[in-house]
């Protein structure tokens, strides 16, 4: 029995956690899922307008429960979004106390529950920023560990937003000699970034002047932004060639059609759940998509855990082109978690709050 509910914050996990390790609690999360060993609750998100701030809440709230970790974690989380154009532009972005000083909240406002299933008890309260990142950085790098030729090495990288890093940086530990050329509308960012992964990865990392000179040649296509419109184009499709996206809107008809293979990142879609002043409004009608279109519903592909488990396949020949298409699941935060949670117990790292807080009866009167 647990003594202590431990708080562990991004600043912690960070020091307890890096991209390496996690690859083996994560492909073993998601082989359990494929063999049906695991469970995941899609993502629900509760929209609801805050008119104050010209802004619009999001609840999010996910699960999963991995058995041979012993582990079993929620994953709640609210954020303020705004974007131009009544929520339907090519961007939306998360509104923080960097942007306007009235809002308190930064960009990763979620906080993970974990639970010992053996006991049932609360073992830690994490907040979910990093996790949150190597969760789906790590996840990509084992989508294309499965799906792209083993061989490959020139990559075509675009973003260089807030996930970019670790999704390069875990693409990196697949492919350690691999040569990237990366391209972001913000020249700025391009540039500290490819000087960044440059020296954190030893891989040749050089500064596209655009995105078709970023996909020029490339084996792995990688993109990794908070675009709301596609970023990959069917005409840089050719043999052999991998697609990894974080998100669904980086990608169109057009290009899955042109792949001979394609995978997604979990066992259903978001669930939006709109209400007051939102249920009058039609939020993203503008944004073509091709999980709207009969015959491509999300859960019509095939899911990453499958093909880790073995229960589905996914490359079987070099000239094929491959996609997989990123989407959360509760396991990865479950897995992630709980090594955050065994280390920070071995470094005697972290906030600590009697269990009995947490486990107090409920008073008969």
């Amino acid at each position: 029995m647990a003594e202590h509910v431990r708080l562990l914050n991004n600043e912690e996990v960070a020091s307890l956690v890096d991209i390496e390790s996690c690859f083996q609690p994560l492909e073993t999360a998601f082989r359990d899922l494929g063999n049906g060993n695991a469970a995941s609750v899609r993502r629900h998100d509760v929209l609801s307008s805050v008119p104050s701030l010209g802004a619009i809440n999001s609840f999010k709230s996910m699960s999963g429960v991995v058995p041979s970790l012993d582990a079993a974690c929620l994953r709640v989380d609210s954020d303020l979004l705004r974007a131009p154009g009544e929520y339907t532009d090519s961007r939306r972005e998360k509104l923080t106390k960097s942007q306007e000083e009235s809002v308190r909240i930064g960009k990763e406002n979620g906080l993970l529950m974990l639970y010992q299933l053996s006991t049932g008890e609360l073992l830690a309260i994490l907040t979910d920023g990093e996790v949150q990142r190597l969760r789906v950085g790590v996840t990509s790098a084992l989508a294309a560990k499965y799906l792209a030729n083993p061989n490959s090495r020139n990559v075509c990288f675009l973003g260089t937003g807030y996930q970019a890093e670790t999704q390069f940086r875990a693409l990196a530990v697949v492919f350690p000699d691999m040569n990237a050329k990366v391209f972001s509308p913000n020249r700025a960012h391009l540039e500290e970034f490819v000087e960044k992964m440059a020296d954190a990865t030893r891989c040749k990392v050089e500064a596209a002047s655009s995105s078709d000179e970023a996909a020029e040649a490339a084996e792995i296509i990688v993109s990794a932004t908070n675009t709301l419109y596609p970023t990959i184009k069917a005409e840089w499709l050719r043999p052999g060639l991998h697609i990894n996206c974080i998100k669904k809107q980086e990608v169109d008809l057009k290009v899955l059609d042109g792949c001979d293979a394609v995978v997604v990142g979990s066992t259903g879609d978001t669930v939006h759940v709109i209400v007051g002043d939102l249920r009058n409004r039609k939020l993203n009608e503008t944004v073509p998509g091709w999980w709207k279109e009969p015959g491509h519903a999300w859960e019509s592909y095939p899911f990453l855990a499958d093909v880790i488990a073995g229960m589905h396949q996914g490359r079987t020949s070099p000239g094929q082109i491959t996609c997989y298409i990123g989407h959360g699941t509760g396991v990865q935060f479950a897995a992630v978690a709980m090594l955050a949670y065994q280390r920070a117990v071995e470094s005697g790292i972290g906030y600590l709050v009697p269990t009995a807080r947490f486990l107090q009866p409920i008073l008969q009167r």
